[in-house]
This record gives structure tokens, C-alpha cells and sequence, in this order.
């Protein structure tokens, strides 16, 4: 009896586990929508520099849920906010696909990297991946290397909004502690 009882315990904890992170992921895909959608709704006075506010659900998901929940977000986000904008399919979602790929991968790298990067220089590392791929996409695409040298200001700008970025997501992780949805 004591045996049905502790594995009836056990497998109410895995299952609150579970639903605690499938709800925190679900929150984190609202918020970085409703931030890509807040962003896209405003113009931007550089060609290709927006503040990059959805990262920071994607950054709080890395850290919180790990790397394949970050990039389910991240993903997710481009394709509701596509879907939303009436961008998807077009060459805006290969620009925000590729920004969104590399953006996650430079972040995921440098969290687990040795060298134990802060929130805030995982969030640059992310930033500035996001510009050089969307920049790279955006030449490719248009067969206009000329483009690239908006790059250069792009990436002064990720510079700034990835510092902005990475103290947003340490603000949000800090509030998540202790919280009843990390279970931490």
C-alpha cells in the first residue's frame, strides 16, 4: 500500500512538473507575440534596427525551460506573428526566421558556454547574431550586397537593445523565482 502511495505521490509531482513548464511556456509565447506585434506596429526609423523586445521571452525560456523550449518559442512567435501581420510566407518571415534561428543559437551557445557569459552578454551575443543574419538573409535575398552596410549601424543598435534586452530578462528571472510556475 505504502508502494501505490509514494508512486501515486511521485507521479503527481512529474505531472505538476510538466503543467507548470507547458504553462510557462504558453505564457512566455503570449508575451514574446504580443511584443513582436507591439514592435511590428511601429516604424522603424532604421531600416532593419528594432528593439528585439520578443528576446526577451525567448531569453527567459533558455534559461528557465532550457534550450528547446526557448527555441519552440522563438519559433512559434515568428509563425503567430507572421500569421498575425500577414507576413508569413513572405520575405519579411525569411528575415525574422533566420534573425530568430541565429539570435537562439548565439544565446544558447553562450550560455553554455565556459566562459560564463552574464544575461546581459548572452543577450549582445544574440542581438548582434539576429542583425548579421537578417542582414546576410536580406543581401541574399535581394541580390543587393549594398545592403549590408546598414549592418553596421544594426549592430551599434543591437548593442544597445540587447543590454536592454538581457536586464529585462534578469528582471523577469528574478521575479520567476520562488514563483509557483517554475517550481524553483
Amino acid at each position: 500500500m505504502d508502494s501505490t502511495l509514494s508512486h501515486a505521490s511521485v507521479s503527481a509531482g512529474v505531472s505538476a512538473k510538466v503543467t507548470r513548464r507547458t504553462v510557462l511556456s504558453g505564457v512566455l509565447l503570449a508575451g514574446a507575440c504580443i511584443l513582436g506585434l507591439l514592435e511590428a506596429s511601429v516604424a522603424s526609423p532604421v531600416p532593419g534596427v528594432r528593439l528585439g523586445l520578443a528576446n526577451i521571452a525567448v531569453l527567459v525560456a533558455l534559461v528557465v525551460l532550457g534550450r528547446g523550449q526557448a527555441l519552440a518559442v522563438s519559433l512559434l512567435r515568428v509563425a503567430i506573428v507572421g500569421i498575425a501581420t500577414g507576413s508569413l510566407f513572405g520575405p519579411t518571415s525569411a528575415l525574422a526566421i533566420t534573425g530568430a534561428l541565429a539570435s537562439w543559437l548565439a544565446m544558447a551557445a553562450t550560455l553554455g558556454s565556459r566562459a560564463r557569459f552574464s544575461l546581459v552578454g548572452v543577450s549582445i551575443a544574440g542581438a548582434a547574431a539576429h542583425v548579421l543574419a537578417q542582414f546576410g538573409t536580406a543581401a541574399f535575398i535581394t541580390g543587393a550586397p549594398g545592403v549590408l552596410s546598414f549592418a553596421s549601424v544594426a549592430l551599434v543598435a543591437s548593442l544597445l537593445f540587447g543590454i536592454a534586452t538581457g536586464l529585462s530578462a534578469r528582471f523577469v528571472i528574478s521575479r520567476l523565482e520562488g514563483s509557483t510556475l517554475t517550481g524553483r
